[in-house]
């Protein structure tokens, strides 16, 4: 999780007197994410030989094809290119993704007097209401003391856009689950509206098909606090099961809530976590191979690979949830009672 002033600059120096500390030992999470990464060797290997040769199938199960193709088929696509060496994309591809990125804000801590902090990343699924994670808004309490902000990017001369920040409103949404590692919380309005009538909405779809192994994923994100990103194209799904998906994406701390898409800009997965690269003594690396102090910032900091939950699963956790009456119709917008099909 990251912490940043407000506008600050992730590579700013640190102040004269601070000294350089060295990495610490994996976090619960991180040796999670690592075990399962390790318990997924074979999926990545079988992975890397689809990708090496074009052929689906030594990756994927006909099953699991078969329910992708037809989903294609749906939009009027087919099923090719996905592991080809040709990366070109139809010109949608770009007012589909800008539409996709403009509902992914930066979530910061708003305890005044001191300026905004920046927290991690999240989206908004519904008008009203944000998904993010459980470690980036792990309470009802902290989320009363944090908000979002929308805008928060470059303008296409280069110049920093104004955003707009909305509060968080846990009173009239707030439900959280550690398993998945995923929250959700209502948002303020923007004079009058809620921020989704402005931003749009990212739409969650329970079914499954969405992406295969050895198919591109991209990631929109606030990575170390800074202004919106989109990892794109390096990017491959190598692993999955039944809750996760491993992706090779360039995240980094404060990525963390962000939407994981497939080409077709549907949401595959929420973003959680990375594993650090390591060397022999377990401490972690900076992407020149050398040990990484913290000194050097998160950005400088090397990752093996990253998860994700399953958009699939935190649908079906949301739709079991037990709320009261204001926020179950909030999450049931969200999840499409109106057209998740």
């Amino acid at each position: 999780m990251t912490v940043l002033p407000d506008g600050a600059d992730p590579a700013v120096e640190p102040p004269a007197d601070a000294h350089p500390e060295p990495s610490g030992p994996p976090t619960q999470v991180e040796s999670d994410i690592a075990q399962r990464w390790d318990d997924s060797a074979d999926q990545v290997a079988q992975t890397a030989a689809a990708v090496r040769v074009g052929e689906l199938s030594l990756a994927n199960s006909a099953d699991e094809i078969t329910e992708r193709r037809e989903r294609l088929e749906r939009q009027g696509l087919v099923l090719e290119g996905i592991v080809a060496e040709d990366d070109s994309v139809w010109l949608s591809f770009l007012s589909r993704g800008r539409a996709a990125a403009r509902p992914v804000g930066r979530v910061v801590s708003l305890q005044p007097p001191a300026p905004a902090v920046a927290i991690g990343t999240g989206v908004l699924i519904a008008p009203g209401l944000l998904l993010t994670n459980n470690h980036v808004l792990p309470s009802a309490e902290d989320a009363a003391e944090m908000g979002v902000q929308f805008g928060f990017e470059y303008d296409d001369e280069g110049s920093e856009r104004p955003y707009e920040t909305c509060r968080f409103l846990p009173d009239r949404c707030f439900w959280t689950n550690e398993e998945l590692d995923f929250s959700v919380v209502a948002v303020a309005d923007l004079r009058g509206y809620p921020p989704g009538k402005k931003y749009g909405t990212v739409r969650l779809i329970e079914q499954t098909g969405k992406a295969l192994k050895a198919e591109v994923v991209n990631v929109v994100h606030h990575p170390g606090g800074d202004r919106k990103r989109l990892s794109i194209r390096e990017n491959r799904i190598v692993a999955e099961d039944d809750l996760w998906v491993r992706y090779t994406s360039d995240a980094r701390r404060g990525s963390s809530g962000a939407p994981v898409f497939n080409d077709q800009w549907e949401m595959v997965a929420l973003h959680h976590g990375g594993i650090p690269r390591r060397d022999a003594d377990g401490v972690a690396l900076n992407r020149a191979g050398e040990p990484w102090t913290r000194d050097m910032g998160e950005e400088a900091k090397a990752y093996t690979a990253n998860e994700g939950a399953r958009v699939s699963r935190i649908v079906r956790r949301l739709r079991d949830a037990v709320l009261d009456p204001p926020a179950r119709a909030l999450i049931d917008e969200a999840l499409g009672t109106r057209g998740n099909s």
